[in-house]
């Protein structure tokens, strides 16, 4: 039986915006997402196609902990921000009706007009751009009293690690905080950090 499959739009490095098909099903759907973008994500609201539709951009919510090139620019007035690694432009609803949710698909002609406009818009980059210091920081319990800024660095592979925790495709250990996560077989220790900065929040 032949697989329903969707469309999207794929950017990654040093490459030309191309067309997706992903698995319509919903685990094989998250999975196909991952796959692409090698591990979990997070979702940016780009802009709305219709009323409760929008167009998100999904990253890899650890793209720039595990290294991944640089890939594109926003667009102005946030060209500043750049795309680390691959990216996939997805039609989805958009919270704006309680009883809608999921992705959807885009028509063939839908994802070249897309496409064109991605070319013109986000600027791709060079190879040489490295991310900022405040992009490497992640937030426990944000916009709480506790809140608590950190940073990844990577690490040896523990000895003995202790009891994992799986989260999609990462695997955490420490009981109470989480403070070694391990991924794609790299592992990295939680440093506590003093700056603040906005980040994406992972949603899968």
């Amino acid at each position: 039986m032949e697989e329903n499959r969707m469309h999207a739009i794929l950017i990654e490095p040093e490459k030309e915006p191309e067309i997706l098909l992903l698995p319509t099903e919903g685990l094989k759907h998250e999975e196909a997402i991952r796959d692409v973008l090698e591990g979990n994500y997070g979702a940016i609201e780009f802009f709305k196609i219709q009323e409760g539709i929008s167009l998100f951009i999904l990253i890899n919510d650890l793209s720039i902990v595990l290294g991944m090139k640089p890939n594109r620019r926003f667009p102005s007035p946030d060209e500043k921000h750049i795309i680390f690694g691959k990216a996939i432009f997805i039609a989805a609803y958009n919270g704006e009706s309680a009883d809608t949710e999921g992705t959807l698909d885009m028509p063939e002609k839908m994802c070249r007009i897309f496409i064109e406009q991605i070319k013109q818009n986000f600027s791709a980059c060079d190879g040489s751009e490295k991310p900022d210091d405040e992009d490497k920081i992640y937030y426990d319990n944000k916009g709480q009293e506790n809140e608590k800024a950190f940073y990844w660095q990577e690490i040896k592979k523990p000895v003995h690690p202790g009891r994992s925790i799986a989260a999609g495709r990462v695997n955490f250990y420490g009981q109470e905080d989480h403070e070694i996560m391990e991924i794609n077989d790299r592992f990295f220790k939680k440093v506590t950090a003093g700056v603040k900065a906005k980040k994406i929040k992972c949603v899968k």
